[in-house]
């Protein structure tokens, strides 16, 4: 009989490779969409849905520096498999600042266009 280790073990491969077997599933087959992946919304008044949709250069770079950091860890785990890869500072910084940089622009967008909205009632 295998030991309980070996049997969470395969557990947790079986559950991981699910998850990832249905996520690539709906992505192939479009029940999950990525046409709107870059793109943020802002309050504008002027549209009928009170919203107006935009390209997020926040959102671009963010990716890029995650996938690019996740790269990074994965080839240090192929790399050695036995321990936990020691992350630079420097990238775990720049993670850090691309996120940062990603919300600063959705508050940026939140507060122009409560900003505009506010402008556009004083005209009434």
């Amino acid at each position: 009989m295998p030991s309980a280790t070996r049997l969470f073990y395969w557990e947790g491969i079986i559950v991981v490779g699910g998850l990832f077997g249905v996520i690539a599933w709906r992505l192939f087959t479009g029940g999950i969409t990525l046409r709107c992946l870059l793109r943020g919304d802002r309050i504008d008044r002027r549209s009928p849905t009170g919203y107006s949709s935009f390209f997020s250069p926040g959102r671009a770079q963010m990716l890029v520096v995650t996938v690019l950091l996740a790269g990074y860890y994965l080839i240090q785990v192929m790399h050695d498999p036995t321990t936990f890869p020691k992350m630079p500072t420097s990238w775990v910084v720049a993670l850090g600042s691309s996120h940062a940089i990603y919300l600063g622009g959705k508050v940026q967008s939140m507060l122009l266009g409560v900003r505009d909205l506010m402008i556009d009632r004083r005209k009434l």
